[in-house]
């Protein structure tokens, strides 16, 4: 039996506490790092971009959802600018309402889709990350992106690629269930091939490519969204059975998790890309 709403993870709605004590979101980044791989790799990669521009640089994160990759470095580069979009007005309600507590003047967020975004050569850093697979029309997406980089920016991309599943259980749950994917109206599935041609299409020059999710990253991929999507399915008795299966899982999933991340990844389902203008 399927609950009437879906769990609020998987429509980036947040509760009211939140709003009122929007500092507390420091615990869903947390939770996050804890169950998203592909945050340790782009958190990893950001870092060393960052490290490599002047004190003052401009920075632009489309679909920036929570802020996750925009808050923390606005709390420490505060001379430089960040902007957030996304079209989701609780993501972007959130996000003001935590810039405005941490009085973070050099940091602005506007709800719109990239394919809307009509700025023009103000950006050094452009972050787009598991974005562009929900964008109604990809190519028009980085175009404005492109558009709104400076001469020399560097886009950093990450896309999933491949959608290979290695669990046939939970293959059958994806296509029961209620999940992100379809909840979010995932519009298109990337290759390497693909996703490259894409931004040389749109005049981009690719510097830097790696993959992430190899056996051991889709292992623990497909673990961990599997408990999301029983927890989100399941009536309360069945959701505590979920519960208790994930904490004991758990630990084998940080394991799959870190031996993705330590360790050379031929090929995946997910990819990492930094592009130049």
């Amino acid at each position: 039996m399927k609950q009437k709403e879906p769990l609020k993870i998987f429509t980036h709605q947040y509760p009211k506490w939140l709003f009122n004590h929007p500092q507390w979101i420091l615990i869903i980044y947390l939770s996050n790092y804890l169950t998203q791989l592909r945050k340790w790799h782009i958190a990893k990669r950001l870092k060393k971009l960052l490290a490599r521009k002047t004190d003052s640089f401009s920075l632009l994160d489309v679909g920036c959802g929570e802020g996750q990759f925009l808050f923390p470095y606005a709390a420490v580069y505060t001379k430089s600018f960040f902007k957030g979009l996304d079209r989701a007005e609780s993501n972007v309600s959130f996000c003001k309402q935590y810039a405005k507590v941490q009085q973070y003047a050099h940091v602005d967020f506007e709800q719109i889709g990239i394919e809307s975004f009509h700025e023009s050569d103000k950006y050094d850093i452009s972050l787009c990350l598991s974005v562009l697979p929900y964008c109604i029309n990809d190519n028009i997406a980085l175009a404005q992106l492109y558009k709104s980089m400076k001469t020399g920016g560097e886009l950093l991309l990450y896309v999933p690629v491949n959608n290979t599943i290695l669990l046939p259980f939970y293959k059958r749950i994806i296509s029961q269930y209620d999940n992100y994917e379809s909840l979010q109206k995932n519009q298109k599935t990337y290759t390497e091939l693909s996703i490259k041609a894409l931004l040389t299409q749109n005049h981009f020059t690719i510097t830097e490519t790696k993959y992430t999710y190899g056996f051991w990253g889709k292992l623990s991929n497909e673990l961990l969204n599997s408990h999301f999507i029983l927890f989100n399915a399941y009536v309360l008795p069945l959701k505590i059975i979920v519960l208790i299966s994930f904490i004991i899982l758990y630990p084998l999933i940080l394991l799959c998790m870190i031996l993705d991340f330590l360790l050379p990844v031929v090929s995946g389902n997910g990819i990492m890309i930094v592009a130049k203008k």
